[in-house]
């Protein structure tokens, strides 16, 4: 969908995405990029999954389905979704 996505449209897309599909009752700006999805906004595997899912279709980077249980922070999986975009030439 987006061809070229700057570091900040990724992270802010990603925070959009995890607090729509976890169902966190908090704006995305609250969320801690640093903690746990698991152990503290209460994803589960699927819910990883989902994740992955939708920004595949919103950023049109797809990260591997087994990586998701490794991405357990926000701030890894924007770094994933980076390094997967300059791997295919995107703009930073």
């Amino acid at each position: 969908m987006l061809t070229e996505i700057s570091d900040t449209v990724v992270r802010d897309t990603t925070l959009d995405i995890i607090v729509d599909e976890l169902e966190l009752d908090i704006e995305p700006a609250e969320v801690d990029v640093h903690a746990d999805l698991i152990d503290i906004y209460g994803a589960d595997s699927l819910g990883l999954i989902q994740v992955l899912a939708r920004v595949n279709k919103e950023i049109s980077i797809r990260v591997p389905r087994e990586l998701a249980v490794d991405l357990r922070t926000v701030d890894l999986l924007v770094q994933q979704i980076i390094r997967i975009r300059d791997a295919k030439g995107g703009d930073q």
